[in-house]
């Protein structure tokens, strides 16, 4: 496989261990809104370093646009740091938080991807469905 299909999966896989080791090891005295003010300066700033180190490679697509959905993914990823702030705030584990979520949002865009986007449903893709609601029961036993 090529490299600049395999290397989104690696950063992926790799940032969010990070990301979730870092969230469960946040204090729960600090205001969790307050901390991903922080957090956004830091993921602006390195991200405009990304974008400059990286803006005559392979994986620059940048046609000087920036369109409506980025501000909307913006708002979009403070539910998303805040619910994963306040879930391991309440209390959930760490092996549990992540799974429990991406089970959950795996149905839910199966179902978006079928109806919205037209993506083919399989009878392998209906199984593996059922596997994950399985898996969700087996989880919070």
């Amino acid at each position: 496989m090529k490299m600049v299909y395999m290397f989104p999966l690696l950063m992926v896989i790799l940032c969010n261990t990070g990301y979730h080791l870092i969230m469960k090891s946040l204090p729960n005295n600090t205001n969790p809104f307050l901390g991903l003010a922080a957090t956004y300066g830091a993921a602006f700033i390195g991200s405009i370093l990304i974008f400059l180190l990286t803006r005559h490679t392979i994986f620059a697509q940048d046609n000087g646009n920036v369109c409506p959905m980025n501000y909307l993914l913006g708002l979009v990823l403070i539910g998303v740091e805040g619910g994963y702030i306040l879930m391991y705030q309440a209390g959930w584990q760490i092996s549990k938080a992540s799974v429990v979520s991406s089970i959950v949002l795996t149905v839910i865009l199966f179902i978006l991807g079928s109806t919205i986007f037209k993506e083919m449903i399989t009878m392998d893709k209906a199984v593996g469905m059922i596997f994950c609601i399985i898996g969700i029961m087996f989880m919070n036993r």
